[in-house]
């Protein structure tokens, strides 16, 4: 009778333990589905406040054509057509010129989408203390300064 109780709790625990070990197995998975939640969010509201921009009303847009820069509420963007796939090992990269510098500096590195189109935002740019933005290709990684002739080159005088 004794070595019944005893393998019965030998079975009863390992049973614990294999439970326990699904568990945290299950709470880790939730943990990272609660991550990629909160990601998406926060993508999605980055893509809200874009289009909100892109559409608003005051909305300025520099540049012609098929390339244009657009400032709104103090954000800007880049709006790229037509944009070729840069070659292998290379990206495009947008440069910002502030109004009281002298030197471009890097922004955000980006390739177009299989359209040809990029819609890039500038995040680490003012659209008020910002008076140029330029493009260029690099290399991936992106650049300190300019290493190839600008694909694009916009005033926001």
């Amino acid at each position: 009778m004794a070595a019944v109780c005893f393998a019965l709790a030998i079975a009863t625990t390992l049973n614990s333990l294999a439970q326990t070990s699904q568990l945290r197995q299950l709470q880790s998975e939730i943990a990272r589905s609660d991550d990629r939640v909160m990601m998406y969010a926060r993508a999605l509201a980055i893509a809200r406040t874009m289009i909100a921009d892109l559409q608003s009303p005051q909305a300025q847009h520099f540049g012609s054509g098929d390339d244009e820069v657009i400032a709104s509420n103090g954000r800007l963007y880049l709006s790229m057509r037509n944009l070729a796939m840069p070659p292998h090992g290379r990206v495009y990269q947008a440069w910002t010129l502030a109004r009281n510098a002298t030197s471009m500096t890097p922004s955000v590195t980006f390739i177009p989408d299989p359209h040809g189109v990029a819609i890039v935002a500038l995040a680490d740019a003012d659209a008020v203390r910002t008076r140029e933005v330029a493009v260029s290709t690099e290399p991936e990684g992106g650049s300190r300064a300019p290493t190839s002739r600008l694909v694009l080159d916009v005033s926001l005088l």
